[in-house]
């Protein structure tokens, strides 16, 4: 139902919300618990779905997943490299002294990919809230993507839902439609535009260009939807609709957050090595 689907969207936007202006280490806590439910959902469906299901280190990836945020808020991204051979190398130890029956390839490949998707892409959005910005409000970056994935979502599902007649991805996700994606997209540079004339309005930020604007907003308009997709081949791969249903009518952490799965990193390391040049 339609009602339920936006009082959903409001709790959770006042908890992700509230956390990030809240605290540094709130926001990371929040995000890490979004890692652990979005690890146990991409296990659930490994393990238990479809002809393929395979008996996967879950323990190891859903620590792993926390350990990609924790080491992103503490140590920075330039220490993924060891978190992610970390989760590897235990990988192949669980499978040599703990499930010595099961064959390791595709069990560990899971693993790792299950790590990567809810740890990692989620971990960037921790990055973020930790920049340092010229002139304060670091929690400010993060709400602008937030913001603008949001609005791409809403126009897309609801101008996709009555007027939406060219499918895009048909095979992989019927219900997204050329004419939500054209909606979604004029709505996302509008807000865009409206977002940044209301801050610098409120508070002058040098760095907060009409070009960085819209160079982010550009980013969401191709790496949300395309996150979207990715997810939705996942899903379609082991026949599930949602990932998991702790979000009612909208369905698990993972589908509540794909769009955010190369959105974050994107949008991160354009900032950190270009707009704000931190090097």
């Amino acid at each position: 139902m339609v009602w339920k689907r936006v009082v959903s969207a409001i709790v959770f936007g006042v908890i992700v919300l509230g956390a990030l202006i809240w605290d540094e280490l709130a926001f990371t806590f929040a995000i890490a618990l979004a890692a652990v439910i979005g690890s146990v959902e991409l296990f659930n469906l490994f393990e238990k779905r479809g002809e393929e299901a395979v008996p996967t280190a879950a323990a190891v990836g859903i620590l792993g997943a926390l350990a990609y945020v924790f080491v992103a808020h503490f140590k920075g991204f330039a220490s993924y490299g060891y978190v992610t051979i970390g989760i590897i190398f235990v990988c192949f130890l669980w499978y040599m002294l703990v499930l010595k029956h099961v064959k390791p390839t595709r069990a560990i490949a899971m693993t790792v990919f299950a790590s990567l998707l809810s740890g990692l892409c989620l971990s960037h959005l921790v990055l973020l809230r930790d920049l340092k910005l010229p002139g304060g409000w670091e929690w400010l970056i993060v709400i602008y993507l937030l913001v603008l994935i949001w609005v791409y979502d809403i126009f897309a599902w609801a101008i996709g839902r009555k007027l939406g007649r060219r499918k895009i991805a048909p095979a992989i996700s019927p219900n997204k439609s050329v004419e939500g994606a054209i909606a979604g997209t004029a709505s996302v540079f509008i807000a865009a535009v409206l977002f940044r004339l209301i801050v610098q309005a409120i508070h002058e930020f040098h760095w907060f260009s009409i070009g960085v604007a819209m160079i982010i907003a550009a980013m969401v308009c191709v790496l949300g939807p395309l996150g979207d997709l990715a997810e939705s081949m996942v899903k379609r791969d082991f026949g599930v609709k949602d990932m998991g249903g702790i979000i009612p009518e909208h369905g698990g952490i993972m589908d509540r957050f794909d769009s955010t799965l190369f959105t974050a990193p994107a949008v991160f390391y354009y900032l950190f090595y270009f707009a704000l040049k931190f090097k």
